[in-house]
C-alpha cells in the first residue's frame, strides 16, 4: 500500500506528539498569500526551476492562502528546536474528506510496489516550495546572485517558520515565491491532494514526513 500519512490528524492546530521524551506541537503559520497566474502547481526543492514539472491536475489563475504547519520541539517544557512539518497551499475551505497522492503527467501511483512507497520531489537545499509553474519560469530568469540575496539571508529565519522566505519573481504577473525549511532536510518528499465531498479540489499539501513513524 503507498505512503498514507492521517493528514486529518497532521494538520491540527496544537495537535501533539511525545516520541523519544520529545514533546512535538503543531502550529499552523499563514505565509504570504500564493499568486498563481496560471494555475499550475509545482512542489520543488526551494530553488526551484523551469525543469520542475507541474502535477498533472490544475486550479483556476488567483490568489490562495498558504500556511506552514510548523513542528514546535520541547524538553522538560523549553523550546530546543522548531521544523516544519508540512506546507500547505489552500484551495477551497470546504472540508476536506479525502486525500491522494499528487502526481505529474510523468508519474503514477500505479508504478509503485514497495509498501509505504511514494512519489515525490527532491530536496537538496533542506528548503522546499509549492507554487505556480510561471514562478519557477520566473526564477529561471535571475541570476544566482540574485537569488541568493533574496531567497538565502545569513541567518535565515528560523521563528516563526523556520528557513520561511517570500518574494514576488515576476512584477508581470505578480506570481510569488514562498520558501519554507523541509522537515529534517534533504530527502525526496510527497504531496497530496485533499478534495471535498463532490470532488473539489481542497488543497495541496507537502509532507515533510517529520512525523511519519508516529502518525
Amino acid at each position: 500500500m503507498p505512503y498514507a500519512p492521517d493528514l486529518n490528524t497532521l494538520l491540527v492546530d496544537g495537535h501533539r506528539q511525545t516520541r523519544r521524551k520529545t514533546e512535538f506541537t503543531i502550529e499552523s503559520r499563514a505565509l504570504a498569500p500564493a499568486v498563481l497566474p496560471t494555475g499550475r502547481i509545482v512542489a520543488a526543492d526551494g530553488y526551484p526551476t523551469p525543469d520542475d514539472n507541474p502535477f498533472a491536475v490544475t486550479i483556476p489563475p488567483g490568489t490562495y492562502p498558504m500556511y506552514a504547519w510548523v513542528a514546535v520541539l520541547r524538553k522538560r517544557g523549553k523550546e530546543v528546536d522548531r521544523r516544519n512539518a508540512a506546507l500547505e497551499l489552500r484551495v477551497s475551505e470546504a472540508p476536506t474528506v479525502a486525500w491522494e497522492m499528487a502526481c505529474t503527467e510523468d508519474e503514477s501511483i500505479g508504478d509503485l510496489e514497495a509498501e509505504d512507497d511514494y512519489v515525490g520531489f527532491g530536496v537538496d537545499s533542506g528548503r522546499a516550495t509549492i507554487t505556480d509553474a510561471e514562478s519557477c519560469e520566473a526564477l529561471g530568469r535571475w541570476d544566482f546572485g540574485r537569488v541568493e540575496s533574496v531567497f538565502i539571508p545569513r541567518p535565515l529565519p528560523q521563528k516563526p517558520v523556520p528557513g520561511y522566505v517570500t518574494a514576488v519573481v515576476d512584477p508581470a504577473t505578480g506570481a510569488n515565491l514562498s520558501v519554507v525549511g523541509a522537515g529534517w532536510g534533504d530527502g525526496a518528499y510527497p504531496t497530496f491532494i485533499g478534495r471535498d465531498a463532490d470532488g473539489g479540489i481542497t488543497r495541496f499539501v507537502a509532507d515533510f514526513m517529520l512525523l511519519s513513524d508516529v502518525l
